[in-house]
């Protein structure tokens, strides 16, 4: 989806802000959130399909042990 921001993915290199705790939140919708717009992948309105991709991956992710946090809808 075009956005003003050219961003198609997250990483590791995408200048997230992190919270107090060290976690991280990424906002996924259509529109920028107020004041979280360095954590916010544009995404299209309805539905879409939100992909982990996974470069060298160690044990924990080859052997199903790693839990991908969970997608929360915040209204």
């Amino acid at each position: 989806m075009a956005n003003p921001l050219n961003r198609y993915s997250v990483s590791d290199r995408s200048g997230l802000a992190q919270n107090p705790d060290g976690s991280v939140d990424i906002y996924i919708q259509s529109a920028a959130p107020a004041g979280h717009e360095s954590n916010w992948l544009p995404a299209p309105k309805g539905n879409f399909i939100l992909w982990l991709r996974v470069y060298l991956p160690d044990q924990t992710i080859l052997n199903g042990e790693y839990r991908v946090p969970p997608v929360v809808e915040v209204k």
